[in-house]
C-alpha cells in the first residue's frame, strides 16, 4: 500500500487549498490604512538604524526602537503584518524581474520564442492574487496593490539587510 507521502511533489488540491486559505483568513487581522501606515512607520525606522550598522547587535536595536516609533502594540502584529509584506512583495518582485527579462528577450528572434513563452505562462502564475485575496481578504490586497512602489522597495531594502544578518 502506497504511504501518503510517496506523492510528496504532488500540488495540491486547490479546492483543499481555497479552504485553507478561508481558515487563515479568518485568524488574520484585516489590514488597514492605518496599520499600513504603522508597518511602513516600522520598516523605514528599522532601515535607518540596520542599514549602516551590520550585525545582530544593529538588528535587535533597530526592532526594538521601530517598534516603539511606529506605534504597533507587540511583535506578533509586526511579524504578521511584515510576513504578509514579504509574501506578497516577494512575489511581486519577481514579477518585476521576470517582466525585465521579457523585454530584454523581445530584440530576438525566433530562438528565443520558447523562453518568452515559458516566461509568459510563470507571469500569468504570479501574477494572479486570488489566492492572497482569499487569505488576506481583497481590501487588503488593494491596499498593498495602492501602495505597491513604495512597499516594493521597502521589500527589496528589507531583504538586503535581513540576508547579511
Amino acid at each position: 500500500m502506497p504511504s501518503f507521502f510517496d506523492n510528496w511533489k504532488a500540488s495540491a488540491d486547490p479546492g483543499v487549498q481555497a479552504a485553507d486559505d478561508r481558515t487563515l483568513r479568518l485568524a488574520a487581522h484585516p489590514l488597514t490604512e492605518q496599520d499600513l501606515a504603522a508597518l511602513i512607520h516600522y520598516q523605514e525606522t528599522f532601515l535607518a538604524i540596520a542599514e549602516p550598522t551590520p550585525g545582530a547587535e544593529a538588528l535587535a536595536r533597530a526592532h526594538s526602537e521601530a517598534l516603539k516609533v511606529s506605534g504597533l502594540a507587540d511583535s506578533r502584529h509586526v511579524e504578521q503584518g511584515n510576513a504578509l509584506l514579504r509574501s506578497f512583495f516577494g512575489q511581486r518582485w519577481a514579477v518585476g524581474k521576470l517582466r525585465d527579462k521579457l523585454k530584454q528577450l523581445e530584440s530576438r528572434g525566433p530562438e528565443a520564442d520558447e523562453l518568452r513563452g515559458k516566461i509568459r505562462n510563470e507571469l500569468a502564475r504570479l501574477e494572479r492574487t486570488d489566492s492572497f485575496v482569499r487569505r488576506y481578504g481583497e481590501e487588503s490586497i488593494s491596499l498593498l496593490l495602492k501602495h505597491e512602489e513604495k512597499l516594493l522597495g521597502l521589500h527589496s531594502r528589507m531583504t538586503r539587510v535581513l540576508s547579511r544578518g
